[in-house]
């Protein structure tokens, strides 16, 4: 299983970093949501799980 930690500006996809590791994945969210983009309106970070 492979993770993928999407970033959006504006509704529209702007950045995708893919992961073995849940965990990393995990962190990068929460590094992302938490830290970088915080009170960004435009700016939304998921994780999605991905086969292969």
């Amino acid at each position: 299983m492979k993770y993928k930690v999407i970033t959006y500006f504006d509704h529209m996809e702007d950045d995708v970093e893919i992961y073995e590791n849940k965990d990393e994945a995990i962190k990068r969210l929460h590094h992302l949501r938490g830290v970088k983009y915080r009170n960004l309106r435009l700016y939304k970070v998921e994780m999605v799980e991905v086969d292969g």
